[in-house]
């Protein structure tokens, strides 16, 4: 099911602002770990974290920094998800 974030949600994100490259690193090691710990603390302070979240799941979002996981991670999830 496609969702789509609401325009107040993005209104209220705390990414906004931020350059958009900090949540793509190329890699999850090395800087790329440094990087996307650097997005983390962004989505730390959101107040739309789960709604960020839940789009990028709910719309097959591999790639990037979205509600405070990286793609692996959120792939981790839906796995687990999808095994209870």
């Amino acid at each position: 099911m496609e969702t789509r974030m609401a325009a107040s949600d993005l209104g209220e994100a705390a990414c906004r602002g931020e350059d958009p490259e900090l949540f793509f690193p190329v890699t999850e090691t090395g800087p790329g770990a440094r990087q996307a710990a650097r997005a983390r603390a962004v989505c730390a302070r959101c107040p739309v974290i789960s709604a960020c979240l839940a789009y990028a799941v709910d719309n097959g979002l591999t790639d990037g920094v979205f509600g405070g996981l990286t793609g692996s991670e959120r792939r981790r999830l839906i796995r687990v998800g999808s095994a209870a």
